[in-house]
């Protein structure tokens, strides 16, 4: 079921989002913070934006609303202004983090999602699409029993 019927919308490709050079295996973090000042940074190598206004981007947003999706996943996301098309950052920890997750579960999958904010329609239609994809156990399963970003590039791009 689509959220949008508009002639804009295309068919939401995960390819089309996320990079196999944006996907990370981390190690040694520890918390909620530690991982939005990661993510910050690799953010304004990407971007027209310094690390510290999106992490005060991020920050702002996961105060007002939790973006925990349960079973250990969260997404983050934010508008930008100046970007043309969506960014997506997906991290795999090595050791999940407490998040305070609406299932009080630790999180280990983040996909952080970047969007224009000219697009709003796009933008509900690829949080959408992400949520319902990572909350399929066959996925988490298979994302979590990789070891290389290639392998989990793989399955986030193997788009049924």
């Amino acid at each position: 079921m689509k959220i949008f019927n508009n002639s804009k919308n295309k068919k939401i490709k995960l390819s089309n989002i996320i990079s196999q050079s944006n996907i990370f295996l981390l190690h040694n973090i520890n918390n909620k913070r530690q991982l939005l000042n990661k993510v910050s940074k690799i953010l304004e190598d990407q971007t027209n934006f310094s690390k510290e206004a999106i992490l005060d981007l991020l920050l702002k947003k996961e105060n007002n609303e939790n973006t925990s999706i349960g079973s250990g996943v969260a997404l983050p996301n934010i508008k930008l202004s100046d970007i043309k098309q969506s960014i997506g950052i997906f991290l795999k920890l090595n050791k999940p983090i407490h998040y305070n997750s609406i299932d009080n579960e630790p999180v280990d999958i983040i996909l952080f999602l970047i969007s224009p904010n000219s697009d709003f329609p796009v933008y509900l239609n690829e949080l959408a699409y992400i949520s319902r994809f990572l909350t399929k156990k066959k996925t988490l399963q298979n994302i979590r029993a990789a070891l290389d970003k290639e392998t989990i590039y793989a399955i986030i791009t193997n788009e049924l």
